[in-house]
């Protein structure tokens, strides 16, 4: 019997594939912000300006008839931009899909190569056994098909790769001209309208998802453009989504406003500015940090923006990792001083954590700061000697919790971590309003709340309210530790904003001290090796720092490893002595009031 062998031929080379899908979504995200301040314009020269009452009259008849075709012309490029950043935006999409198919070919394009080139030594010369040829032919026939399907992968990877440059192609070719876009846009209703008008009232973020649901993906991606806004810093929507917005908002902020010289930007303006910028400190602070386990750099996700808040002190919130994914997401909440100019520092204080969380074992997840209350900072400092910021703080704060939950379909590990008065503000959010959170970590607290006599009163159990204060945290030391505060009043130590802050709150204190034994708590070690000697300010500060026993600890419970939290012991009323054993006729040592 003659056994014929046929070898495989070589596959084809993988054409070389430079593009840069982020890149591309990054050009597509600069178009929807420009597609953003054409829809403002054309809202403006519309109608906004004659409504705002600076124009009556004769005055308010002329600008409408001079100015309606400006706003309408707007409008059509508003929705040609929009068209053509949707498109790009795809586009981004594909090609990063298609970068990844391009490296499985790269790959088996190399493996296949290296077994043709093995079959050719094997052939060269033939096998006289019969039992040899046999198994190269049937070698060659594997190998062969291998390459086919190699060069149809190959095929199939090219027509995609060509199909979606020609479908951004002509997406922008269609508004390549203003005659393009008044004659494909102009009077065209913007989808965002209906789908706005359709909002549900109230809110209620379960409403808000099943609302946001029911949109069709043009309807989502007009919305996201036209008021970025509202889908930007409203609970209930997907956190990709509000990302998107948030940063719709905050490059339109940066771009606009720091084309204008500085010297007539209005008060307002400026402040504006400034808190953009602060913002952008974070974005780039999370998006320059690495990733300790797969090396890459994370994405940050702008959870919340809105600059104005609170008199200009501002409200941001940006996680690092994936908060519509990940298996375990933490809520960092901090506390007095915090307003939008600290978004840079509480970045860093999440990606420490995001960091650790990795090291430590976990598998997904997503940190997020929260300056998303009105913390006592400059000229309000006062009112952190009182709980009413943290009431309020801790309506909002649940609000945002509960629309972690609504947003997702999955079970998730939620944590809530308050540092400083954002201990007292996370206190106040479980006791007054019951979110659903499944831990709760209070740092350096100066009382859990006037609501809270137990970690039970937080509505978790008390095993899951963890407590970490470093010995010499003064803060730390100023809730009540049975029935007095036992602060420093007076010791010469309280010093600065922060000291003086502290000066006050030792008056009287914000609840409980949740590091009590009566209280309930798990207190875990949180000490620093810079730790001071004696009560002080500086290492209220160090909770978040790298190489630290808080940030080692947090990192686990946020991974729900509770089994590998380091405890420490609770402190005790100092005032109090057990009384007198009758068989030593002695007073037993009272314990320690620090926890060392």
């Amino acid at each position: 019997m003659t056994i014929t062998i046929s070898l495989p031929p070589k596959p084809s080379e993988t054409p070389e594939f430079t593009a840069d899908g982020q890149k591309v979504r990054e050009a597509g995200t600069t178009l929807r912000t420009s597609s953003s301040i054409f829809d403002d314009h054309g809202s403006f020269a519309g109608g906004k300006a004659k409504e705002s009452g600076l124009l009556d009259g004769r005055s308010a008849a002329a600008y409408a008839q001079a100015l309606s075709p400006v706003g309408k012309h707007a409008d059509a490029c508003s929705l040609a931009l929009r068209a053509a950043a949707n498109a790009v935006l795809g586009h981004g999409d594909e090609l990063v899909d298609l970068r990844k198919r391009h490296q499985q070919l790269e790959g088996d394009r190399e493996h296949l190569a290296r077994q043709v080139d093995a079959l050719i030594a094997r052939a060269n010369p033939l096998p006289t056994d019969e039992a040899e040829l046999q198994i190269l032919k049937s070698d060659c026939e594997r190998c062969s098909s291998q390459v086919e399907a190699y060069e149809s992968d190959l095929v199939s990877w090219t027509e995609d790769l060509e199909a979606s440059e020609e479908k951004v192609a002509a997406a922008l070719r269609d508004a390549m001209t203003e005659q393009q876009v008044d004659q494909k846009y102009g009077g065209v209703a913007d989808p965002a309208d209906a789908a706005r008008d359709s909002m549900p009232s109230g809110n209620d973020p379960k409403s808000v998802k099943a609302w946001w649901d029911g949109l069709t993906e043009e309807q989502r991606a007009a919305m996201t453009a036209a008021y970025p806004e509202i889908v930007g810093n409203t609970d209930g929507i997907p956190a990709a989504a509000r990302s998107d917005a948030n940063t719709i908002s905050l490059d339109r902020d940066l771009a606009e406003l720091g084309a204008m010289p500085e010297d007539q930007r209005t008060d307002d303006e400026r402040t504006r500015y400034d808190n953009a910028r602060a913002a952008e400190e974070a974005r780039r602070r999370i998006s320059k940090s690495i990733d300790p386990i797969t090396g890459e750099n994370y994405v940050p996700q702008i959870y919340a923006y809105d600059p104005m808040a609170f008199d200009g002190d501002g409200a941001v919130a940006m996680a690092v990792g994936d908060l519509d994914t990940a298996d375990n997401v933490s809520v960092n909440v901090p506390g007095l001083t915090t307003d939008m100019e600290a978004a840079g520092d509480n970045a860093q204080n999440a990606i420490n954590l995001q960091q650790a969380a990795a090291f430590e074992g976990g598998t997904s997840t997503a940190t997020m700061f929260w300056i998303g209350y009105d913390a006592p900072s400059g000229a309000d400092s006062v009112g952190v000697a009182a709980e009413g910021m943290a009431t309020a703080g801790g309506e909002r704060l649940a609000d945002t919790l509960d629309g972690l939950n609504a947003m997702r379909s999955d079970d998730f590990h939620l944590t809530a971590i308050g540092h400083s008065y954002g201990s007292t503000t996370v206190s106040h959010a479980m006791t007054d309003h019951h979110p659903g959170a499944d831990d709760v970590v209070l740092l350096g607290s100066p009382g859990a709340g006037d609501d809270a006599d137990s970690a039970d009163d937080l509505g978790i159990g008390s095993g899951h309210v963890f407590v970490g204060t470093n010995s010499e945290d003064l803060v730390g030391r100023l809730g009540q530790t049975g029935w007095v505060s036992p602060a420093a009043i007076g010791a010469g130590v309280l010093t600065g904003p922060l000291g003086g802050a502290a000066a006050q709150m030792a008056g009287a204190g914000l609840g409980h001290n949740p590091a009590e034994d009566d209280f309930g708590a798990v207190r875990f070690q949180a000490e620093s090796t810079s730790r001071g000697s004696i009560p002080n300010i500086d290492d209220h500060v160090k909770y978040y720092d790298h190489d630290t026993e808080s940030l080692a600890n947090m990192a686990h419970i946020v991974n729900g490893q509770y089994d590998e939290v380091v405890r420490a012991g609770q402190v005790h009323d100092p005032w109090y002595r057990d009384p007198v054993d009758p068989e030593t006729d002695r007073t037993p040592t009272s314990p320690n009031t620090d926890g060392r």
